[in-house]
């Protein structure tokens, strides 16, 4: 899994330090973690996109002059997609990135934290999926409200330019939710490329049946193939 994930503090403030460089400080901290959250497989398998694991990042933040340890898990999706030969090759390329991020909310010493608060869409679409960078939006499109989780979340759609796997340069679209579920933040970024390379309204549809098959709860089992922050 690429390091770029996480990469830095989700918080605008930074990370403080990680729990296994507490010592034995850490016996005394507040810990509070999210309830993972990934794609269904009946939903992932009808949009064609597979999954490639989930990050668990643990970090530490002064809350209400408390020190409290806080646990997230980024679930990451992408799928190959058929572009312009004469420009991306013969091959398909991995071009359809789609994450979960589910961030606890927190509450110590009479104040409240929000750990995905500080960033804007554009900065946590850039950490928590490994396909795009230098994400550079020009426009909003105007956007949709889905049902997931039992519950209705708008969904904020834009179009702007990225850079594709460090190599293609090319105008992409952006559909994100940021929003609350029982006791946690939720994120959800995905990104595909739009203009003369692919058809926009193809892939928002694969994107809606991916936010509609979204499951969470504390005993979900996911394949943890990164744990940033644990070790010091």
């Amino acid at each position: 899994m690429n390091r770029r994930l996480f990469l830095g503090a989700l918080t605008a403030g930074g990370v403080g330090a990680v729990a296994g460089c507490l010592g034995g400080f850490a016996d005394d901290m507040t810990m509070v973690s999210a309830a993972p959250a990934r794609v269904s497989d009946e939903a992932a398998a009808e949009a064609g996109y597979e999954y490639q694991g989930t990050i668990k990042r643990v970090e530490t933040q002064q809350v209400g002059g408390e020190d409290v340890e806080l646990t997230s898990y980024n679930s990451v999706y992408d799928r190959a997609i058929e572009l312009p030969a004469e420009r991306f090759g013969d091959q398909p390329v991995r071009a359809g990135a789609f994450s979960v991020l589910a961030a606890p909310h927190v509450t110590a010493g009479g104040e409240e934290f929000n750990p995905v608060g500080g960033p804007s869409t554009v900065e946590l679409a850039e950490r928590v999926q490994r396909r795009y960078d230098g994400l550079s939006i020009d426009r909003a499109v105007g956007g949709r409200a889905l049902e997931a989780l039992g519950e209705r979340f708008p969904v904020e759609s834009v179009e702007g330019t990225a850079t594709l796997n460090g190599e293609y340069d090319l105008d992409i679209a952006l559909d994100s939710i940021r929003d609350e579920h029982e006791d946690d933040h939720l994120v959800v970024v995905a990104i595909y490329p739009t203009g003369a390379v692919r058809d926009r309204e193809s892939e928002r549809t694969r994107i809606d049946t991916l936010v509609r098959g979204l499951e969470q709860y504390d005993d979900l089992e996911v394949d943890i193939v990164e744990a940033e922050g644990a070790d010091g």
